[in-house]
């Protein structure tokens, strides 16, 4: 019978709205609560080739860790994400048991042929290993292969299905899905990230139940109080909920709250993520949140203007953040707008 995993992303994907600063206190608090929520999974923040600060989840080394995580692991697994090309992984530490069990590997669609290497030498120090394939719902059908194969060949512990700039839909989901549930060893789990620029992260995620075999073993990340970059992520709360009340599962509702409580509902009150006008047509045309932000400030700007200007970006251009570019589009976009009321 399958395993459908939680995974909390919190202090991960979090630490993009707030610059990883959640503060000692709040970070040990926050996993402590997580083990005691019998939460499966827990990201703790990311590997970086930077300077350790205390307090803060960007981490150069997994010792940098050890400190804020519960003694008692009970049966959770902790977890750090490290992008590829951003660290040298030839200075990973053995794994000991004392801090991370787990590193996730995010690449872009471009580094599928180059990671295995980086991969493996994750796996030689002794952690267990995940793909992470951003925007991976954008990939041709070859390259969702390609990652799939590379996958094979690896061997991580799961690989997943990532929707970078909330795009998706059923429809997407589906396509993907089907392709590895078809393709992908059947040891190997199926992840899912998804942002809720939409809001149809829960949506999607309890799709990913439905349509998934019943011998295929989940992933599903999650953060506490949906807290994430932009459009924020599936909501830690909102899915165990669902998977007590549906899936027989038994996570503990109390910690879980008590954490949005004491640290989220404050977070939220200084810093912005989640459903907005700007985040939704980003969602809807795949635009990068730092080209949102970028453009939102902008004099003059609407959510009907934003929506109009992400209409005009260029398909590649518009899932990065060339500013030069964007400033000659918003002010192509001011030009058309003057002619049109002008008449």
């Amino acid at each position: 019978m399958r395993t459908i995993e939680i995974l909390d992303c919190t202090l991960r994907d979090g630490a993009q709205v707030n610059e990883a600063r959640f503060g000692i206190d709040a970070v040990k608090d926050i996993t402590q609560n997580l083990c005691d929520a019998n939460i499966d999974m827990i990201e703790c923040g990311f590997l970086k080739d930077s300077a350790f600060e205390e307090g803060r989840t960007y981490y150069p080394q997994p010792s940098c860790a050890r400190d804020l995580i519960p003694k008692n692991k009970k049966n959770s697994t902790f977890t750090a994400l490290v992008d590829y090309g951003r660290y040298d992984i030839d200075q990973l530490e053995v794994c000991d048991g004392s801090s991370f069990d787990y590193i996730r590997v995010s690449l872009f669609e471009k580094d599928i042929d180059n990671i295995r290497d980086f991969c493996m030498t994750v796996k030689e120090k002794g952690y267990r290993l995940s793909i992470q394939p951003m925007d991976t719902l954008s990939y041709s059908e070859e390259n969702v292969l390609k990652i799939v194969g590379v996958a094979n060949e690896i061997m991580p512990e799961t690989l997943a299905i990532v929707d970078t700039y909330s795009i998706a839909t059923a429809d997407d989901v589906d396509r993907v899905y089907k392709l590895y549930e078809a393709h992908l060893d059947p040891r190997i789990k199926i992840g899912f990230h998804s942002h809720n620029n939409q809001l149809n992260s829960f949506a999607l995620a309890r799709r990913i139940i439905e349509i998934s075999s019943l011998d295929r073993n989940l992933v599903i990340d999650a953060s506490l109080y949906g807290m994430g970059r932009g459009g924020g992520n599936l909501n830690t709360e909102l899915f165990t909920e669902y998977l007590n009340t549906r899936h027989a599962h038994n996570y503990q509702m109390k910690p879980i709250l008590d954490s949005i409580d004491r640290y989220m509902v404050d977070f939220k009150s200084r810093f912005e993520w989640g459903y907005s006008i700007p985040m939704l047509y980003a969602g809807l045309y795949g635009v990068h949140v730092h080209t949102v932000d970028y453009l939102k400030n902008k004099p003059g700007i609407s959510g009907y203007d934003l929506r109009c200007i992400f209409s005009m970006l260029d398909e590649k251009k518009k899932k990065r953040y060339d500013y030069d570019y964007l400033d000659e589009v918003y002010e192509r976009y001011l030009d058309e707008r003057e002619k049109k009321e002008n008449g």
